[in-house]
């Protein structure tokens, strides 16, 4: 019983692959790389999403992992905010999304504005829904969710550049210069992320330091 509880916890909500990975929801050959694409959070906040490559060399973009697109892709904010972002893209029926929640939860405040959580639920995406934004309200009022929830359309053309994706809860970090750093599937441990970010921030700590040096010397 405790290990099949485990193999839920880890997996993620697999069972709903075949869902999320219609042909509906795939990217069209020749689509175009994503450009300046801007994620409205329903705190004000925006995001700047951008795909790394040449325009015109994306004519076989269907037949990449999502794992590659997730690398291929720089997130920004509008404003410049130099903290680390992450995406969770969820759905409110995944019982491991709310597993991950309260540890999301504890990351934030152990670290505070050095990062941005930001939830991108996807129930509308891979399956028919009546009242969406309705169904996120009560999952986060049900689940004291408090990170910033993206809920406008241009959801659909990061997801249809994904590709879909393989489950969920996923969870894609990305460096205060936009730059992709890991991402993860499933309800992965709290001590996992919060390795990652000491890391990162660490690094980003000691870049700055190098060249508050440089501009001293100089």
């Amino acid at each position: 019983m405790l290990f099949s509880a485990c193999l839920l916890i880890f997996a993620g909500c697999e069972e709903s692959t075949q869902e999320i990975t219609t042909e509906a929801t795939m990217p069209e050959k020749k689509q175009k790389l994503l450009e300046n694409l801007t994620l409205q959070a329903n705190n004000g906040e925006t995001l700047v999403i951008n795909q790394k490559g040449q325009k015109g060399q994306n004519e076989f973009a269907f037949l990449e992992s999502k794992s590659s697109v997730l690398e291929d892709l720089s997130v920004t904010d509008v404003n410049g905010v130099k903290s680390i972002k992450i995406l969770v893209f969820f759905t409110t029926w995944c019982d491991p999304c709310k597993g991950i929640l309260p540890h999301l939860e504890n990351l934030k405040n152990q670290f505070g504005d050095k990062i941005a959580f930001f939830g991108i639920p996807i129930d509308d995406l891979v399956g028919e829904m009546e009242n969406f934004k309705g169904a996120v309200q009560v999952f986060s009022e049900e689940n004291m969710l408090n990170i910033p929830l993206i809920l406008d359309e241009n959801r659909v053309e990061l997801f249809r550049t994904l590709g879909g994706i393989e489950g969920v809860p996923l969870i894609a970090m990305y460096r205060e210069n936009g730059e992709y750093i890991i991402h993860y599937l499933g309800a992965v441990p709290e001590e996992m992320i919060e390795f990652d970010l000491s890391q990162n921030l660490q690094n980003l700590e000691e870049r700055q330091e190098l060249q508050n040096f440089k501009e001293k010397v100089q």
